[in-house]
């Protein structure tokens, strides 16, 4: 994993997201080496706040009493018009082995004050960009290949797979474990990815705890209503 922005700290209070993948992905500020939590950096939205995106031609409604880790002001405004272009985006290179990838970091958002493991959800969103996957599943082999690898850490492990529509997109939902060696606790992840651009798939990570039996639909309800395609 390249996309070394924020180290996030998992722990049973503070659940900050994919172990690996949202803690080299995420979209603070942080180095590698710091142990830089979504709970501490959160502000709670008193507002429901609607993010725009012109040059993916998406918009995201966050709702009120959520808590918002990150906007990326160079990628999302709170007025349409603002982002034409990819010249006007924070848009980051990265090559892997063989692959060309780029990604845009869009919104870090969730229920991320909620102190009871049954009621966690933790939302990353990003549009990425790999060259030669033409297709969702040339992105999602990539995406797990490189993505979710094993560490010392955590193991990864496929749980189940679907499709989704949503205001009019399909997506492709992906569930996965998080298999955390030590005394922490499994977590889960799942993902939902949809092609939003030509080149450009739009990739959705929501992190949360087992105990949380009704995340699934949770984030499927929540997608409904706060994403949007124009």
């Amino acid at each position: 994993m390249k996309r070394i922005i924020l180290a996030a700290c998992i722990c049973i209070s503070v659940l900050t997201g994919c172990g690996k993948i949202l803690k080299e992905l995420g979209l603070g500020t942080g180095s590698a080496d710091e142990e830089y939590t979504r709970e501490e950096n959160a502000v709670k939205l008193t507002t429901e706040t609607v993010y725009y995106n012109d040059f993916l031609g998406i918009s995201y409604s966050l709702p009120k009493s959520w808590w918002l880790y990150e906007a990326n002001e160079e990628n999302v405004s709170e007025s349409p018009g603002d982002i034409t272009s990819d010249a006007s985006m924070a848009v980051s290179y990265q090559e892997f082995q063989s692959y060309d990838f780029q990604y845009v970091g869009l919104l870090s958002f969730g229920n991320l004050k909620e102190s009871t493991n049954d009621s966690h959800l933790g939302f990353e969103v990003f549009a990425d960009y790999v060259e030669g996957a033409g297709s969702i599943a040339a992105f999602m082999q990539y995406f797990e290949k490189y993505m979710l690898e094993p560490t010392e850490e955590a193991e990864y492990e496929l749980t189940g797979s679907d499709q989704v529509t949503i205001n009019g997109k399909s997506f492709e939902v992906r569930d996965y474990i998080v298999d955390r060696k030590g005394d922490d606790g499994d977590y889960k992840i799942i993902t939902l990815t949809c092609p939003v651009k030509e080149g450009y798939f739009l990739n959705i990570i929501v992190d949360y705890w087992p105990q949380n039996t009704r995340a699934q639909q949770i984030i499927i309800d929540s997608l409904g209503q706060g994403l949007k395609f124009y």
